[in-house]
């Protein structure tokens, strides 16, 4: 029994497709070796997540798997937990069954990491140098060298867990996404950030023991932080420190952006750099507030009411401009395509533009905004090149 067949018979499984005789090969398969564990995994990998994130018990759906091979009904026979609503999901199970069943059945679940990382890769450095790289598209776990870490990315969002125990200060895990890719963290407090286009974060694999939970963001960041009032969470930036206490708000903090930026969408934050921290402590704002630092003014932060949509629509994959310079649009295009994009008409610039994609092509985008901002474009070598209008 080879594992594409073995493949094949869960996914009929699954499906509630399976004949006596598939079910009876695969409760055979799943009495050897380490099976049962690898179809707990499977379990846990395809149900837990896609269905509504329910607390299912991998081990009651293991038992209700071998009742039901051993009672063998006629008909169609019944799947893990065939409950009317669950159905629904179907198409999702089949579709996430194919990377689950490859990466445990394939791969002894868990991925070898290359060795050379390409600039379009997301990775986690960990804090003894090795690079893990992720693979936000699929479902699937890294592991690292010694086998202490484990890195799992289900449906877009990471989770870490350390196996081995270790004395001294807490380690820290630096991730990275390029240009043109999201991802989301779960940090070991139940705190849910998502990382845009570009942007980095270091922070501790683990809060325990530290007196408050603290992370380092280059880029943009969206925050759900988990509430505890005894230990603060602290975003730092280049600029500005953000100290929050149990709330959502957005990050942005690109270097090339000359500019650090707090939107507080819900709850509560205070802004300050190091020294406001020390001797005054932070501005705070108040929901729809925006904080940004501003150049050449230290301690100082501009404090104004705004629309929170605008600046969290990336987190839906939504780009939104209003009236933003064409210098800003660009950067945030190259970002959220992951292509370079050399300006020539120097007088384009400051020219503004509103709008709202969701989910256009680049070349889409640039049409729209050349209808009202005119300019003209070619591309080479994978690069988009901006000119003068062609004169008609």
């Amino acid at each position: 029994m080879t594992k594409l067949d073995i493949r094949r018979i869960i996914t009929r499984y699954i499906n509630q497709e399976a004949s006596q005789e598939e079910l009876a090969i695969l409760y055979e398969w799943v009495k050897k070796g380490n099976n049962k564990e690898v179809f707990k995994k499977l379990v846990q990998a395809d149900y837990l997540v896609n269905y509504e994130a329910r607390p299912w018990d991998t081990e009651v759906a293991f038992e209700q798997f071998l009742h039901t091979i051993k009672s063998k009904e006629n008909g169609k026979v019944k799947g893990l937990y065939s409950r009317p609503y669950l159905w629904k999901y179907a198409a999702i199970a089949v579709i996430f069954l194919g990377s689950s069943l490859y990466f445990l059945l394939n791969q002894q679940l868990f991925e070898k990491v290359p060795l050379n990382v390409g600039p379009d890769q997301i990775t986690l450095e960990l804090d003894n140098g090795e690079v893990l790289v992720l693979k936000p598209s699929s479902n699937n776990t890294v592991k690292s060298k010694n086998g202490t870490t484990e890195v799992s990315v289900i449906n877009g969002v990471l989770t870490q867990r350390d196996n081995g125990k270790t004395s001294g200060p807490t380690r820290k895990n630096t991730l990275s996404v390029p240009i043109g890719e999201r991802l989301s963290v779960t940090l070991d407090d139940g705190s849910v950030v998502m990382l845009n286009a570009g942007s980095t974060m270091t922070y501790p694999s683990s809060f325990e023991g530290a007196d408050r939970r603290e992370v380092l963001v280059t880029g943009e960041a969206y925050f759900q932080v988990a509430k505890n009032p005894n230990k603060p969470f602290i975003v730092r930036t280049s600029k500005m420190y953000t100290q929050v206490y149990g709330t959502i708000f957005n990050v942005s903090a690109y270097p090339e952006d000359n500019i650090n930026e707090v939107v507080l969408v819900e709850g509560s934050v205070g802004v300050g750099t190091d020294l406001r921290e020390s001797l005054e402590g932070p501005q705070m704002l108040k929901p729809s507030q925006k904080a940004s630092s501003i150049p050449g003014e230290g301690n100082e932060f501009l404090i104004e009411d705004v629309d929170v949509s605008p600046y969290i629509s990336w987190t839906k994959g939504i780009l939104v401009f209003e009236n933003e310079p064409m210098g800003k649009i660009i950067k945030r295009l190259e970002r959220q395509y992951g292509i370079q994009i050399d300006n020539r008409f120097e007088q384009l610039e400051e020219r503004r533009f509103t709008g709202m994609f969701d989910e256009e092509s680049i070349d889409r985008v640039l049409r729209t905004i050349q209808a009202h901002t005119h300019f003209s474009y070619d591309v080479k070598n994978e690069m988009i090149i901006i000119n003068e209008p062609h004169k008609q």
